[in-house]
């Protein structure tokens, strides 16, 4: 394993040599090449769901068909079209010496992606180190194999023209993994995404800094001036529209003043999806009529559904509503839907999630909905990268220095 890796380390270079043009080619190549091949795809993804036993959500994650298989091949033109993101000057002076000293972004280096389900993720991960110049090794899931293998396998067969495929390594076993995280001094980054009990395995077991994609334990705040048709159009959205994603809802809070109103409007359009209501005590009463109820504990408000489920709560003002989304959230994605300036503003600024929204559904948080293309994932750290991670993300920086025979004094 560490002379696979090393071997990714020392070719790595090739991709710093690979002029903006020709990396927009190569990813235009991978996004023609899966077009062409899309019932190989399929028929591959077929294997994987043929055996899947895991919860809805997760078969859901693992599902393709030719509509996000189109998605995806769109979204990888767009990655391939974006401005090149390595060289740039991001800030210069002259200091009092007449050193003339620019800030110059440069990739990572070598990146590990670890995650679970996605298998496209195979391809847009390929596209966006690529175009930000980084070496990276993949390491889906076990419930995706043939996905993924399908993939890599086309995305190869680009890279293979242009002496490439050497700075990528796609793992296969979760043993593979276990002895990669001992290598902190040749890997620069480690990105997983999925489960918290995966996150925190590896976590665990790694000194290589890790870039934290975690579970997406989303809220809405719908304020006593929230336009109340619009605020039922937002929460249906951000519910049921894909509930197996980390940007979808999960925890409602609702104003004391409203919450009548709001929840004769809103149960009927819940209960077309068939929504299950976790419902706190002081909401429970304003759902005893609804086909699918219980009372909440605080253990509810900690999950992440990933499914047609939804925590309820009621709140007596935009105060206790930022103290418990303070306490619950995983930093992920959080809305207020209010027409007061005032409590929007507040809730912008001390609220500490990724991606803080106003009178918008949390289902925006997302590479490509951001114009990014696709993403590396979500980050939920406080350092280097926060919210969805396009290229620009998965750069660093240094600074270059040029001087006139200058020496320090």
């Amino acid at each position: 394993m560490r002379t696979l890796i090393e071997n990714i380390k020392e070719n790595s270079p090739k991709l710093l040599e690979l002029k903006p043009k020709q990396k927009e080619q190569i990813i235009l190549e991978i996004a023609s090449n899966l077009r062409k091949n899309l019932d190989f795809i399929l028929k591959e993804n077929a294997k994987d769901l043929l055996v899947f036993d895991k919860s809805e959500a997760f078969r859901d994650r693992l599902l393709l068909n030719e509509k996000r298989l189109e998605g995806l091949c769109e979204g990888l033109e767009c990655i391939a079209r974006l401005d090149e993101p390595i060289g740039k000057v991001l800030g210069g002076f002259v200091n009092h010496a007449g050193l003339k000293i620019e800030k110059v972004s440069i990739p990572i280096g070598l990146l590990c992606v670890i995650y679970e389900a996605r298998p496209a993720l195979s391809a847009e991960i390929t596209a966006l180190m690529l175009k930000s110049s980084n070496a990276c090794i993949f390491k889906g899931g076990s419930e995706a194999t043939n996905s993924s293998k399908a993939f890599y396998k086309l995305v190869l067969e680009v890279l293979e023209k242009y002496d490439l495929q050497k700075c990528y390594l796609m793992l296969e076993s979760k043993d593979e993994i276990n002895e990669l995280l001992k290598f902190d001094d040749l890997i620069d980054a480690l990105i997983p995404r999925g489960s918290t009990q995966m996150i925190k395995e590896v976590a665990q077991n790694t000194k290589i800094p890790l870039i934290r994609q975690d579970k997406g334990l989303c809220h809405i705040f719908a304020d006593e001036s929230a336009n109340l048709k619009q605020a039922v159009s937002i929460i249906i959205n951000a519910k049921c529209q894909r509930p197996s994603v980390c940007n979808a809802l999960e925890s409602l809070l609702v104003h004391e003043k409203i919450a009548s109103e709001l929840f004769t409007l809103l149960k009927p359009e819940l209960a077309k999806f068939k929504v299950k209501i976790h419902a706190h005590q002081n909401a429970f009463d304003f759902f005893k009529d609804y086909e699918s109820v219980v009372l909440a504990d605080e253990k509810d408000f900690e999950n992440e559904y990933l499914a047609l489920e939804l925590n309820v709560k009621i709140v007596k003002d935009i105060n206790e509503a930022i103290k418990h989304i303070h306490k619950f959230s995983s930093a992920h994605s959080e809305s207020i839907l209010s027409n007061d300036h005032a409590h929007i503003e507040k809730f912008q600024k001390m609220i500490n999630s990724a991606c803080v929204y106003a009178n918008a559904s949390t289902r925006f948080s997302d590479g490509g909905e951001f114009g990014f293309g696709g993403e590396v994932g979500i980050s939920t750290s406080k350092l280097h990268a926060r919210g969805p991670m396009g290229v620009n993300e998965i750069t660093t920086y240094k600074y270059l220095i040029s001087g006139d025979g200058q020496i320090r004094k």
